[in-house]
């Protein structure tokens, strides 16, 4: 994976290029999408469910409030920090969601902190693998281009479900710390791609933030 900048361009991750650029705007991992989409504000529809509890957070300076944000068109939901923002387009159709610390407008306000996600619903019937073989595949190619600072991949999930992650540096004015994360249902075909970043010297005290958003992110197929 190249390393950017934190001010440079939107990354991509194996999906549609096996070099993840981590950057102050979000990434485009669907293989639905043939150029990068523009993400649009959300909408009523997919505002926070003040009557349905967030998931615990864990400890931490930045774990206040988890707010949960329904989001219907793909039957998801995911919590995160009541100040922070969401952004999302139609995922069924390629487009990115974006969910940041900082305050931003669209996907080219630049951001540091927080995470994007692309959905892929056709790549692995395109490449006639099941959706996890398909996903283990992209997660070794794009942790040999992310250099020797990148950790091992790490395997869970059980059933039609897996889940594949490993994390990695990615230098420049603002260093970053980056975790990719491949979610694979073998039942529906679809791959789920999510970058969580923040500033490498941030990284290890939102460990419990990242792992309570990544925890309460239910996407098809996990309800």
């Amino acid at each position: 994976m190249l390393a950017v900048a934190a001010t440079c361009a939107p990354l991509f991750s194996a999906a549609t290029n096996p070099t993840p650029e981590p950057s102050s705007a979000p990434a485009v991992h669907s293989g639905d999408a043939a150029t990068k989409p523009t993400p649009a504000p959300m909408t009523g529809a997919a505002a926070p469910d003040s009557k349905t509890p967030a998931p615990s957070p864990s400890p931490g300076e930045e774990n206040q409030n988890l707010v949960l944000h329904r989001l219907p068109d793909i039957h998801a939901e995911i919590s995160i920090p009541k100040d922070w923002t969401l952004i999302a387009d139609k995922l069924l159709e390629g487009g990115v969601l974006v969910a940041t610390r900082e305050k931003i407008k669209d996907e080219n306000d630049p951001w540091t902190t927080g995470l994007s996600m692309t959905i892929d619903r056709n790549g692995s019937k395109d490449s006639g693998q099941k959706a996890s073989v398909y996903a283990l595949g992209l997660a070794q190619e794009a942790r040999e281009k992310a250099g020797e600072e990148a950790s091992p991949l790490k395997e869970s999930g059980s059933g039609a479900r897996h889940e594949v992650r490993f994390d990695f540096p990615v230098p420049g004015d603002q260093p970053l710390q980056v975790t990719e994360v491949l979610r694979s249902n073998d039942d529906t075909g679809t791959l789920t791609v999510i970058l969580w970043q923040s500033p490498k010297d941030d990284s290890q005290r939102l460990e419990g933030l990242r792992e309570s958003v990544l925890a309460g992110l239910k996407l098809d197929g996990d309800q």
